[in-house]
């Protein structure tokens, strides 16, 4: 029996983008770790702190719909990823030059320009370019893990360690060799998906004419769109807020506090690969359900567990919670329309989700915290993640193992009994 090769398409373009993805999250995230060497060359209040995240989530969440859109558009992926893969990595370089509050402002509006196509892109061709019993395994493997990896465990310990070595100027100018190498890489090795151009023959052939303004009917769409807004709301809410409230109002110590967070990066990196891994073989629909109601949970243990080692154990297994976050952020709008209207279908998601989790959600739970205590916001969190769970039993399965079975048992129901 020949052995299948490790080094297919599939697994190249999965490795790549793994990396791709990483980089926009470790760039994106660097900024948090570099503020406190920034704040000796000048000031920055909480306030503009807040404003500088929300200035950035605010434009992604414009440019992630855009982005896909123009992806859906031209001949060449690659180019256009290319592109923005560049172009941000030289937004990042500008950063270093920063002098003020209006300078780093404006730098993160249009950082969030050049940043918010490229999840959209890659996460609509890795969805193409996957095998279906393999696409909640890649996409999980590039989106979540990799966001774990490289924007919560990688990027404090190579951000500090250069700023403190060098400066924080110098971090900044860093960034633009990965970028750079990154850009080069996808131009190398990347092609146009095969699936979309065999798509859009067979459509072609069959006279068959499929608008975005259908696309944007699909149930499925609406409902990726709703409950990845939720899904967003609620993991912003509690990843912003619950350093604080465990160090102001439990009373633990920053190292404390780091290992809770750990422990719950830790959980995300690991079951952010299996849980939509176990959606290939189950099902998109019944994993997103189950799961996500362990999103309900985690902000409710951070409220209600004193013991720190069960707080720490509680917070990793409940990261499966947040884990299924990538199956309803590109795995079922792929699988919900024509592959040539993946880009948006996946950059409408984030988009939407990027402008109530990224930008609005810190903002009005950052007044809800003001106005009521901190409590308040992990409530919130909790409320999000249940709305989103109910609003899961809408959705219309897409796994096409299930729909071909399914399609098999109708078709065996309509053929009529031989007397």
């Amino acid at each position: 029996m020949e052995k299948k090769k490790f080094w297919t398409y599939e697994n190249k373009i999965t490795i790549i983008f793994f990396f791709v993805i990483g980089f926009v999250f470790f760039d994106r995230l660097a900024i948090n770790y570099l503020i406190p060497f920034m704040q000796g060359d000048f000031p920055l209040t909480n306030t503009q702190i807040g404003l500088a995240s929300a200035a950035l989530a605010l434009t992604w969440s414009i440019a992630g719909p855009l982005g896909g859109l123009l992806s859906d558009k031209v001949k060449s992926k690659k180019t256009v990823l290319a592109i923005f893969i560049l172009l941000f990595s030289a937004i990042s370089l500008l950063h270093g030059l920063v002098a003020s509050f209006a300078m780093l402002f404006i730098l993160r509006l249009i950082m969030g320009i050049a940043e918010g196509p490229i999840i959209p892109i890659t996460q609509s061709v890795i969805a193409m370019e996957s095998s279906e019993n393999r696409r909640g395994f890649n996409t999980g493997f590039t989106m979540n893990t990799a966001n774990a990896l490289f924007g919560s465990l990688l990027a404090p310990i190579i951000i500090v360690a250069l700023a403190s070595k060098f400066d924080w100027h110098t971090a900044f100018y860093l960034t633009i060799i990965p970028g750079a190498i990154l850009a080069l890489v996808v131009l190398k090795f990347m092609r146009n998906p095969v699936k979309l151009e065999e798509e859009q023959q067979q459509l072609e052939k069959a006279k068959v004419k499929v608008s975005y303004k259908e696309v944007l009917k699909h149930r499925n769409i609406w409902l990726s769109v709703v409950i990845f807004s939720l899904f967003m709301s609620a993991l912003m809410a509690f990843s912003i807020y619950t350093p604080t409230y465990l160090v102001t109002v439990k009373g633990f110590t920053p190292g404390t506090m780091s290992m809770v967070m750990a422990a719950f990066g830790a959980g995300y990196a690991i079951f952010g690969l299996l849980i939509p891994a176990l959606s290939d073989k189950i099902g998109r629909k019944v994993t997103y359900t189950v799961f996500s109601t362990l999103s309900i949970l985690l902000p409710m243990v951070i409220l209600y567990v004193q013991s720190v080692p069960l707080l720490m154990a509680s917070v990793f297994i409940l990261a499966a919670g947040p884990s299924v976050g990538s199956i309803v952020m590109s795995a079922i709008p792929v699988e919900s329309v024509p592959f040539k209207f993946a880009g948006i279908a996946v950059g409408l998601t984030i988009g939407i989700g990027e402008l109530f989790g990224g930008f609005l959600t810190p903002i009005l739970s950052g007044i809800a915290g003001d106005t009521f205590g901190l409590q308040a916001v992990l409530f919130i969190s909790a409320g999000a993640a249940t709305v989103a769970f109910l609003c899961s039993f809408f959705l219309i399965e897409t796994l096409p193992s299930k729909m071909a079975k399914q399609q098999e048992q109708a078709a065996e129901a309509t053929v009529p009994v031989q007397p």
